[in-house]
């Protein structure tokens, strides 16, 4: 399998996580899609790279798991104020 294959998969990836991102209005599933998003330019700049590469994928994977916390974790404050998980209920929180 050629590089650019890989590369094409990286790319489907990242524009699977930003339409998810784009068009879901819950909180949840935009995380997932900017998780999905990281995992994807992950991919590519594996692909791309050699040793050095690997090594910072591990960084990415690590930073991507802690973003991921801090997201669910604002996501749980905003159900609990809100009640909701839909972007509109933070228009409560702002006023």
């Amino acid at each position: 399998m050629g590089v650019e294959l890989y590369l094409a998969f990286a790319a489907a990836i990242l524009f699977l996580g930003m339409y998810c991102v784009l068009t879901k209005k819950s909180i949840i599933k935009s995380a997932i899609g900017i998780s999905i998003m990281v995992k994807g330019g992950s991919l590519s700049f594996l692909v791309a790279g050699g040793a050095t590469a690997q090594v910072a994928v591990v960084l990415i994977i690590v930073i991507d798991a802690i973003v991921a916390a801090v997201l669910l974790s604002m996501a749980v404050n905003v159900y609990k104020h809100t009640g909701s998980l839909d972007f509109e209920a933070l228009k409560k929180l702002w006023g």
